[in-house]
């Protein structure tokens, strides 16, 4: 026994010692530090063997559950739940997600205050649909509550086979009941970016994440619409979570023909660098309006904070994330891999924006569902009410949507008409691809429009 003692802490000290190596910074352990740093080493082998073979439970202290047990709870130590270790199952998945298709419900998550907290939902996906929001508060899983949850530990029970359910309890804003959302897995095919033209002369650009095939997208869809003769520009990044660093730099030189990008700063000053917009914009400086929202994070954040703050555009909608921080992601030997917070970034004007976010421009806040119209919406939906509209009324006008909203007064049921313009739109489109905009009930893009057209009505009075 004491050889196989003696055997693991040796193998351990040369883990170590490869590791810090192949890093590059085997000079961590400093002189006065090596005589401790193997003391604890020791500590933790002499624990690792007691569990190993005296837990009465030997299916639970295996090395490999003891092992991983002992290299989450080192990363946990830091208290950032952006950094983390990634088993080889979650590790591939991760690799996958960047390229644009994986399995899933459709979140990204994240810890905030102790909370699983939904960073957001990705387009057009089940949560999407189902009407789970950025900033929401995954309370339970199943039933299993998440308080002191890792990201890790929600993501191995909101995962599993494509066709099951899960139920997710979710606590929204300052609303005391909690509510539920039952959502069929599936599989999220990521279209990063969708396009169209509003009133005939504005291109408006949805991008819903940084992925590796997001640039070539966006650039294919600039050259249509172009082409169309747009004349200026609506970039939507509202729930997007953000992806890839190098994806979100690209995208924002598109836009600038000079200036700062981003910067970034780490622990060591060879990490730091600054990203500086090229002569090669993609886009003339047409009128530029980004809109943004508690759900855009993280690369929509160095987008946004790049439009702000070299006066490229204007923001519209409400207060981002907060996500200022950079992670690189490592193999490691056995398939696994490890994500670490290596640095922060810092938009042009040298602003961290960590937990704090971007304010936009002009503040446009979403219509907001009260709770009593969430219960309206549930009981119009078991009466069957819009679809009984919908079937009556291909197209509907004013007066009749008006004597709807009548029967659902008499009924007690008090909404808002644009929920329930919605709510009939939904139904018209319940077996139809759903339509990418909705000025009736998308009041942030609707005040985007109006200040382009503004805008517009004021550069051609200028130019006659």
């Amino acid at each position: 026994m004491k050889n196989k003692e003696r055997l693991v802490w040796i193998l351990l000290v040369l883990i170590l010692l490869i590791v810090t190596t192949a890093s590059g910074l085997n000079n961590w352990i400093l002189a006065g530090d090596t005589e401790k740093t193997y003391e604890n080493l020791k500590l933790f082998n002499e624990i690792f063997n007691l569990l190993r073979t005296e837990y009465y439970d030997e299916t639970r202290a295996t090395p490999d559950i003891l092992i991983e047990g002992a290299l989450e709870g080192m990363i946990d130590s830091l208290d950032d739940p952006h950094t983390s270790y990634l088993s080889k199952e979650y590790f591939g998945e991760l690799q996958t997600e960047t390229k644009g298709e994986f399995g899933g419900v459709g979140i990204v998550i994240g810890v905030r205050d102790d909370w699983i907290t939904v960073i957001s939902p990705i387009d057009d996906t089940p949560a999407a649909l189902a009407g789970i929001k950025a900033r929401d508060r995954i309370i339970e899983i199943d039933g299993q509550s998440t308080e002191g949850f890792t990201t890790m530990d929600a993501v191995k029970l909101i995962r599993g086979e494509v066709g099951t359910d899960i139920t997710l309890t979710i606590k929204r804003g300052s609303s005391e009941e909690p509510m539920r959302f039952t959502v069929t897995r599936g599989i999220i095919k990521l279209e990063t970016v969708k396009s169209t033209v509003i009133d005939d002369h504005i291109g408006y650009f949805r991008i819903s994440q940084f992925s590796e095939p997001t640039a070539g997208a966006l650039s294919a869809q600039i050259d249509e619409l172009l082409m169309k003769g747009v004349d200026s520009i609506i970039v939507d990044l509202r729930n997007n979570p953000g992806g890839l660093l190098t994806s979100a730099i690209e995208i924002s030189d598109m836009f600038l023909r000079k200036g700062t990008i981003v910067s970034i700063k780490g622990r060591n000053k060879s990490q730091d660098h600054t990203y500086e917009a090229h002569e090669r914009t993609r886009i003339p400086d047409l009128p530029l309006v980004v809109l943004v929202n508690g759900g855009s994070a993280s690369g929509s954040e160095i987008f946004a904070g790049a439009i702000k703050d070299n006066d490229r555009g204007t923001l519209v909608g409400e207060q981002t994330f907060g996500k200022g921080s950079v992670q690189t992601v490592r193999e490691l030997p056995d398939g696994s891999g490890i994500k670490i917070t290596t640095a922060l970034y810092y938009t042009p004007s040298g602003r961290s924006i960590h937990e704090i976010g971007i304010e936009p421009h002009e503040v446009v806040e979403e219509i907001e569902i009260t709770e009593a119209e969430i219960k309206a919406i549930e009981k119009i939906e078991e009466l069957g009410l819009i679809e009984q509209f919908v079937k009556s009324h291909g197209s509907y006008t004013a007066e009749q949507l008006e004597s709807l909203m009548t029967q659902l007064r008499e009924k007690g049921l008090e909404i808002k008409k644009a929920i329930v313009k919605r709510l009939i739109r939904n139904e018209q489109e319940k077996n139809k691809i759903p339509g990418l905009i909705d000025l009736d009930y998308d009041v942030q893009l609707r005040r985007s429009v109006e200040l382009l057209n503004t805008m517009d009505t004021i550069l051609k009075a200028e130019a006659s």
